[in-house]
């Protein structure tokens, strides 16, 4: 209540918005300045008629995130849970894993195996690469399909432009934290000309046993190594088109999932490796005369596998589990101007995914027993068919958005646990939302907008087990559901801005996993049904102001109720309250600032997670941490300086497996032998 009390404080002092809880004054802009381009088109933040919030690439440099996950903690609507060391999954309003959809350059990361509740995949998205993410709340199922429940992440990878005087750029990267926790390098070589760009990198990073806070300690074990690479061309090809060709590759060896070993007796709990690739695509042809103003192509490719190892203590089997997929998709978009005050987006998408999942046990002399069914049926295949339209309309002060998808699914698993099983689920869902300037820069918004999530092989095949329980499979499942409603203020001038927002979320036909009375290698069985209707309501609010120039104050936060009303309790893993105060001064070259951190107690649990072994008998406790950073810079280097936690608070985030970093200091160092500016 204190802490709330404060905020109120510096809400009614501020007055003001922090898009994306940033600390300089390069970070600070109007509204009507920034686009949002996970909209489908290209869109300032005031006139949407939902939140959004853009992280601009200043900032994402500034603090240079271990992980992109760790890179969205403050912003508001999204919290993030670690189930490991190398984890980090959003909640985006109160859902994640597969009810959470996340894009990159536009194109889906999610896949038929993204599981429900946290996953990790976010975590194979490379930060260094990143350019800018936008959080777009309360719709994207229209603009983009499935498991758009409450919302969408759109990662920018690097921003490459044409330039009349070739401009090349030589980088050299690095970033150390204490107490051997991080080592990081990273070469870059780009080059931006008249007709072409493109940027090549590769990095290396060896991440040692996360140290908590007060009496934690190092967390052991818990560190991992990563390697990745990444190339990125674009090319002005004349006459309005342009060809944008990508390749990102990322490896993550030896990671292990610490409460496994210290919580569950075991010997042995690692993933080795998990591996990411990723190749597009894009092209695009705009248009000078005609109704037909732009096309937009993409066709790509995306692999990821997992191989993971697991022994218990006193055991002499060795358990061996291989989950991979693949998936090839393909789409087009095109934007089209009627009229001065209407235009649209009209485009169709296809993806497939397949599936290969096998294990093998072996005993002492490390010779496997025989091939045996991984987590999903082998070769399982996952197809997703949609169309869409979205239409905008610009009349005088009144913005008004309208669209509708279709979206056809087909799975097809066949092994000797389902037998032969074939299921084509679909779903048509709309959109619509008012934005209304009221006088100035003061405008009001409302919106409704529908989302759902389709079954996919993780629903439908999981078999094994899974965090704390064991899953059987179950096929005779539909569509989830959600209906978002929310209204909302946005404020803007020079230097003081304002959003807040209140939302409801109604959820229905929700995949809830059943306890049966079976248990299996000491684990509790549960299977899978369309069985409940809930509901998530909330606020978020943001300030930020300028009094000075250089001086920049700022605030946010976010408060969730989740219920289930088919069984009158607590729905799963609702993040608590949390919110954000920060204050930052910048002159020159120099920069300095202090960040507050603040969430609060989660006691009001759900059943699975009263059984939930990573969090504590009663509920997570809350916390308050305070970090600080400092930068400068001198010719063509850069130094940055990251205080995390100087209180060296013990605290984890509701639902993790592994308490945060306690007192730590990281340097980050970029040489640039010649300045290229984002």
């Amino acid at each position: 209540m204190f802490l709330r009390n404060v905020f109120c404080s510096a809400f009614v002092s501020f007055f003001a918005l922090d898009l994306a809880a940033q600390q300089s004054t390069d970070s600070i802009v109007q509204m009507e300045q920034v686009t949002v381009t996970a909209t489908r088109k290209p869109q300032s933040l005031a006139s949407l008629p939902y939140a959004a919030v853009v992280m601009q690439h200043s900032e994402l440099e500034r603090q240079v995130s271990r992980t992109v996950p760790e890179a969205l903690q403050g912003v508001p609507g999204v919290f993030i849970q670690k189930t490991n060391h190398a984890g980090g999954s959003p909640f985006v309003r109160g859902l994640t894993g597969n009810q959470s959809l996340i894009l990159v350059d536009g194109i889906r990361l999610n896949n038929a195996i993204f599981r429900y509740g946290p996953n990790q995949y976010m975590t194979l998205v490379d930060p260094l690469i990143v350019d800018r993410i936008e959080v777009v709340k309360g719709t994207g199922s229209v603009q983009y399909g499935s498991d758009a429940m409450t919302g969408i992440i759109n990662i920018h990878t690097q921003n490459l432009q044409f330039r009349d005087k070739p401009v090349w750029n030589e980088k050299l990267q690095s970033r150390l934290t204490g107490n051997g926790m991080e080592t990081t390098w990273r070469p870059e070589l780009s080059y931006q000309g008249k007709k072409i760009a493109f940027v090549v990198g590769a990095n290396t990073k060896r991440f040692g046993d996360l140290k908590g806070g007060d009496t934690t300690g190092f967390q052991r074990p818990s560190g991992y190594s990563e390697k990745a690479f990444d190339a990125k061309l674009k090319v002005d090809a004349g006459r309005g088109w342009t060809i944008t060709v990508a390749n990102h590759w990322l490896a993550q060896d030896n990671v292990p999932v610490y409460h496994k070993y210290k919580l569950e007796n075991f010997a042995v709990n690692t993933s080795d490796p998990i591996r990411r690739g990723f190749s597009y695509l894009q092209v695009q042809k705009q248009f000078n005369q005609g109704v037909v103003k732009q096309i937009d192509f993409f066709t790509a490719r995306q692999f990821i596998a997992e191989e993971r190892y697991s022994r218990k203590n006193g055991s002499f089997a060795t358990r061996f589990e291989r989950d991979a997929i693949s998936t090839l998709s393909a789409g087009a978009d095109v934007y089209t101007k009627f009229t001065a005050f209407w235009d649209a987006n009209t485009g169709l998408e296809i993806y497939t995914d397949q599936v290969r999942s096998y294990r093998n046990d072996f005993i002492v002399s490390m010779l496997p027993q025989s091939n045996k069914r991984g987590l999903y049926p082998d070769r399982s295949n996952y197809q997703n068919m949609a169309v869409y339209s979205m239409h905008h309309f610009h009349l005088n002060r009144l913005n008004a958005e309208a669209g509708i998808r279709f979206n056809k699914y087909r799975a097809k698993l066949s092994d000797l646990t389902l037998g032969n099983v074939s299921i084509e689920p679909g779903a048509l869902v709309f959109q619509g939302g008012l934005s209304y300037r009221l006088a100035g820069k003061l405008y009001v918004y409302a919106n409704i907008s529908e989302g759902f999530r389709a079954p996919n092989i993780d629903d439908l095949g999981t078999l094994g087990i899974v965090d704390f329980r064991y899953e059987i499979p179950a096929y005779d499942l539909k569509p989830e559901r959600s209906l978002n409603l929310e209204t909302g203020l946005k404020y803007s001038l020079k230097k003081t801005m304002f959003a807040a927002s209140v939302f409801r979320t109604n959820l229905s036909g929700l995949i809830s996993r059943i306890k049966t009375p079976a248990a299996i290698a000491g684990y509790d069985v549960y299977t899978k049904v369309n069985l409940d209707k809930a509901f998530i309501r909330g606020w978020e609010i943001q300030v930020s102001v300028e009094p000075m120039k250089g001086l920049l104050f700022a605030a946010s936060a976010t408060s969730l109720f989740g219920e289930s009303t088919t069984q009158s309790q607590p729905l799963r893993r609702i993040p608590p309250f949390n919110s954000r105060i920060s204050a930052g001064y910048t002159r020159g070259k120099f920069s300095i600032g202090l960040i507050y951190d603040n969430a609060s107690p989660q006691r009001r649990l759900e059943a699975g997670d009263k059984s939930d072994n990573r969090i504590p008998a009663g509920g997570t406790p809350g916390f308050n941490l305070l970090n600080a950073y400092a930068g400068f810079e001198k010719g063509f280097i850069t130094s940055r300086l990251y205080f995390s936690n100087i209180f060296n608070t013990d605290y984890r985030t509701h639902g993790s497996g592994i308490n945060g970093m306690g007192r730590a200091i990281s340097l980050t160092t970029i040489v640039q032998f010649n300045q290229l500016k984002k």
